[in-house]
């Protein structure tokens, strides 16, 4: 993957750390920049929603996340030559197996 995941979902607020760790994971695990964008307010069935949208970096960090419950922007710096240097150092690519869906 050379792109950045973008991820755009309705994690309920009950949930919210199950949605950062999730992130997380799928940042490290890709060794991609990730993109999370959830939802705040309430739906039509009760459900809450606190947003916690974030960036996170390949090695799991977080480089910019919007404040809980508000509907907002933000903004982070994604760097491909970072993100080369980082995957060259870590190449957890070279553990893949092969395998074809059928």
């Amino acid at each position: 993957m050379t792109s950045p995941s973008t991820l755009q979902v309705n994690w309920p607020a009950p949930r919210s750390l199950h949605w950062q760790a999730l992130l997380t994971a799928r940042a490290i695990e890709n060794q991609a920049y990730v993109a999370g964008c959830n939802r705040v307010g309430s739906d039509g069935n009760g459900c809450h929603y606190r947003g916690d949208s974030r960036v996170i970096n390949p090695q799991g960090e977080i480089i910019a996340t919007a404040d809980a419950h508000q509907a907002t922007r933000i903004d982070a710096e994604l760097s491909m030559m970072a993100l080369r240097e980082y995957r060259e150092k870590f190449p957890a690519w070279q553990d893949a197996d092969e395998f074809t869906f059928r």
